[in-house]
């Protein structure tokens, strides 16, 4: 049998915890004595990687009464209808500044908001601002990840009288639409961009931009275009 078998391995204690740290210390040492034991790692259960001991937990913070994204309208899943909108934060240079993106799951129409600060308060202001020049009547639904920036979701909700839901943790997937526009926004504004030094201006002619790019589901036709066809009212002012 392997020196240690994955399968018969049990829960650490304190002479188990001494053999992981020897284990991973003759991994990165390139001493003599060590050069045979070197590669013991590969037979732990996480071979590739080190963890230190812990309770491992959800360390963002809790968003409290959150609807789970599996609970949602069924129709949000369709798209056709406008005013079912994801949101999501694009990061700046060292997670210091950041953008607010609000994309329409039907048309793909987004809206960007520059942050002063990436805490609830400044963001649910921005939110309620966004959904104020839209106008409440369109919007239906906001759907959000799990991050503290939107704990503040019930107050934005009671005061439009729209629903909101959450996605699961880890799964961005799950807001697939506002992260391939932010994709999109990244053309413009590459990772480690400071966002502090872009100003509005920039920031709305980007989106400009992307609402006005041609979408290959559409049939090459605009999120703007997309819009005008289907519903006769602008949803940008």
């Amino acid at each position: 049998m392997a020196l240690f078998d994955r399968n018969q391995w049990h829960a650490p204690t304190e002479i188990s915890k001494c053999l992981y740290r020897w284990i991973w210390h003759c991994k990165k040492s390139h001493h003599r004595k060590d050069l045979e034991h070197k590669d013991l790692y590969f037979y732990l259960r996480h071979g590739k990687r080190k963890r230190k001991p812990g309770n491992y937990k959800d360390c963002r913070g809790a968003i409290t009464n959150r609807t789970s994204i599996e609970q949602r309208p069924e129709i949000i899943n369709e798209r056709k209808r406008i005013g079912d909108i994801e949101v999501d934060l694009m990061m700046g240079k060292d997670h210091k500044s950041a953008l607010l993106v609000m994309t329409d799951r039907a048309t793909l129409i987004t809206k960007l908001d520059k942050l002063d600060g990436k805490d609830s308060t400044t963001v649910a202001k921005i939110i309620n601002q966004c959904i104020a020049r839209i106008g409440s009547s369109w919007v239906k639904t906001l759907t959000f990840d799990n991050g503290k920036e939107f704990a503040q979701h019930e107050s934005i909700a009671k005061k439009h009288k729209v629903k909101t839901c959450f996605t699961r943790p880890y799964t961005s997937q799950d807001k697939g639409t506002v992260e391939n526009r932010i994709g999109v926004i990244r053309r413009f504004l590459p990772k480690k961009t400071d966002l502090n030094l872009v100003n509005h201006q920039r920031i709305k002619e980007i989106e400009k931009m992307i609402n006005n790019r041609r979408i290959r589901k559409f049939g090459y036709i605009s999120p703007i275009e997309k819009l005008k066809s289907t519903w006769p009212v602008a949803f940008i002012t």
